[in-house]
């Protein structure tokens, strides 16, 4: 019987840790960051269901900027720049832009930019729905 209790109150444990997870939407809560790299959640805006990564390195050629995004719609081109301030707060003027994420991806190495100066101040990654719908967001992760 003490066996099956044990059992039965790791198990309500575990589901009680994965509900957390699951809605824990701050998406600078697990970002990992070193010293030249640092990995972002992008948190899904406006009911568009896609979310997923940015992978920020600093490489000799400037700073690299890859974004991974699930749930893009099919052919979309959606435009992506890095904002001053968080994504609760967004400058909605781009600091810089970055590739378009066509089928779900997004590579740009940006000259001159180093992670340490993104470190300094506030910035967010966001995507946008379209070149015609600038206003409409669909993903941001604080950086």
């Amino acid at each position: 019987m003490r066996l099956f209790s044990a059992v039965a109150v790791l198990a309500a444990v575990a589901t009680s840790a994965q509900v957390l997870a699951a809605t824990n939407t701050v998406n600078h809560v697990t970002n990992a960051f070193s010293k030249h790299s640092l990995t972002i959640n992008l948190g899904a805006q406006n009911n568009s269901k896609q979310d997923g990564q940015a992978f920020l390195n600093d490489t000799a050629a400037g700073l690299k900027v890859k974004l991974q995004l699930k749930n893009e719609p099919a052919g979309a081109s959606q435009p992506a720049h890095i904002h001053q301030g968080t994504c609760a707060k967004l400058d909605p003027a781009p600091w810089k832009a970055l590739s378009n994420v066509v089928n779900g991806v997004s590579v740009t190495t940006l000259p001159g930019v180093t992670l340490a100066q993104l470190k300094k101040a506030h910035y967010a990654i966001n995507v946008h729905e379209s070149a015609a719908n600038l206003k409409h967001y669909v993903s941001c992760g604080d950086i």
